[in-house]
């Protein structure tokens, strides 16, 4: 797509590189497993790049590195390599770069699926906390781009997670609906961009996933959404739209629906209906926390 001739010498034409983030638990080690198996050609889906090697990015090291060696085992030819990254900490998407540089190979896929959630009210999370989302779920994956993009050629894949929150504000769950729309927005624009030099965008836009996402967001209240999908489907459903150069994809009826629900009523009523009749549970809310002055 871009020179990376002044980034170091000559890409290895023949190989590529596939990132994955947020790949230690969910979704991201569901990706990690799918692309393992495409790897050894026990899966095909039509239209996702080819690649040698594998790099996996998560927080969690223990768990990161207990995927890795079943993947490994599984897969003994396929170069798997692992980044115990927390990416919000300064200077670890440099290192990426830097590793990007010094492998000499195009980066075939990139698939931005690290993120995360806060359940309650804007006034009862913390500051802290409100930033890290909004760094980790935004800033993270544009840094990321920006950084592989360089490095692609035509035949390229983005693939960034964005959620069905990413069409209508959500009271209750504001920041996470806002750093989705953002995703979501990112997504198409790029797509446009790109296209003319052949890296395709694709923004992937689940309902709930049977993940670690609830807990987390509801600060341990709530340990899964009822109904949520299979992440090895929701990893299927999202390879194979993103293969066909589909820019934007939303799986299962009723969540399509509900994204057409949103366009109808409009973001006014959507955000209420959110906060009056969807309330998510949060071991931030108190009634305190939702008063006091910051």
């Amino acid at each position: 797509m871009y020179s990376a001739y002044e980034y170091g010498g000559n890409m290895d034409e023949k190989s590529g590189i596939a990132i994955v983030t947020g790949a230690s638990s969910g979704m991201g080690a569901a990706f990690a497993r799918a692309l393992a198996r495409m790897s050894a050609g026990k899966l095909a889906i039509p239209g996702i790049p080819g690649f040698d090697e594998l790099w996996l990015i998560a927080r969690r090291q223990d768990r990161l590195k207990k995927l890795v060696d079943e993947l490994t085992a599984e897969h003994p030819m396929l170069t798997i390599r692992c980044f115990p990254f927390d990416l919000t900490e300064q200077g670890k998407l440099l290192i990426l770069r830097h590793e990007i540089i010094e492998d000499k190979k195009h980066v075939s896929l990139l698939i931005n699926n690290a993120g995360f959630g806060t359940y309650g009210t804007f006034l009862s999370t913390s500051k802290d906390l409100l930033m890290k989302e909004l760094d980790l779920n935004c800033r993270v994956p544009t840094e990321l781009i920006s950084i592989a993009t360089p490095f692609m050629k035509p035949g390229s894949l983005i693939i960034n997670i964005a959620s069905l929150a990413a069409f209508a504000p959500l009271g209750g769950f504001a920041l996470y609906a806002a750093t989705k729309a953002f995703m979501l927005s990112l997504s198409v624009g790029l797509a446009t961009e790109f296209r003319e030099q052949g890296v395709l965008v694709h923004a992937f836009c689940p309902g709930p996933v049977k993940t670690e996402f609830a807990e987390i967001a509801s600060g341990g209240l709530r340990k899964e959404v009822k109904g949520g999908w299979d992440p090895d489907k929701a990893v299927l459903y999202c390879l194979q739209k993103a293969g066909k150069g589909k820019v934007i994809s939303v799986p299962r009826f009723r969540w399509r629906f509900r994204m057409f629900l949103a366009w109808l009523f409009g973001p006014i009523a959507s955000a209420y209906f959110a906060w009056k009749f969807m309330r998510r549970p949060s071991s931030r809310d108190t009634v305190d926390d939702r008063i006091k002055p910051r």
